[in-house]
C-alpha cells in the first residue's frame, strides 16, 4: 500500500471494527469465574490492551465484564498511546500504583511480556490464547499458564 492507501485501510477497517468486528470474539471458558473469584480476594484488576480504549470498554460491556475491573486503559487513535509498553505505563498512572512489584501482567503474545518486562512487572504467559510457548518464553514470560484455572492457582502460590 501507498502511505495514502495504508490510512485508507485503517479507516475502513476502523469502521467495520466499530460496529460489527469488535463483538466477533468470545470470552474464553472459565474467564468470569476467575475474574470473580480474583475481585471477591480483594485483587485490583486492570485492562491494559493495546486495543483502542474505547473499542476495549464497548467490549467488556457487551461481555458483562466491565463489573470486574477497576480500570481499562488503552491505546489511542492518535498515537499518542500505542505500545504495550506506553498503554501499561497509562494504566498504572490511572490507578495510581507507585510499586510495580505489585504488578502482574497477563497476557498471551511476546509484546505483552516485553512490555512489562521493560517496565520491571512479572508476567504470566498463557497459552491459551494467541503466543505459543517458544513466543512467551522467548520473551521473557515469568510464568506460564496453559489454562485458564493455572492462572489463579499461579496468582495465589506467589502470595
Amino acid at each position: 500500500f501507498s502511505e495514502a492507501d495504508a490510512k485508507q485501510a485503517v479507516v475502513y477497517y476502523r469502521e467495520r471494527f466499530s460496529t460489527i468486528g469488535l463483538f466477533e470474539n468470545r470470552v474464553y471458558d472459565g474467564i468470569p469465574e476467575l475474574l470473580m473469584s480474583l475481585k471477591s480476594k480483594g485483587y485490583k484488576l486492570i485492562i491494559a490492551t493495546s486495543k483502542p480504549e474505547q473499542f476495549s470498554v464497548r467490549i467488556t460491556d457487551h461481555f458483562d465484564l466491565t463489573k470486574y475491573f477497576d480500570c481499562i486503559a488503552g491505546a489511542t487513535f492518535d498515537g499518542k498511546i500505542g505500545t504495550k509498553q506506553e498503554v501499561i505505563e497509562y494504566a498504572i498512572s490511572k490507578v495510581g500504583i507507585s510499586n510495580v512489584s505489585e504488578i502482574l501482567m497477563i497476557g498471551d503474545r511476546h509484546h505483552d511480556v516485553e512490555g512489562s518486562r521493560a517496565l520491571g512487572i512479572d508476567c504470566i504467559g498463557v497459552l491459551y490464547g494467541y503466543g505459543d510457548r517458544a513466543e512467551l518464553e522467548g520473551a521473557g514470560a515469568t510464568y506460564i499458564a496453559e489454562s485458564v484455572s493455572d492462572i489463579e492457582k499461579i496468582i495465589t502460590s506467589i502470595q
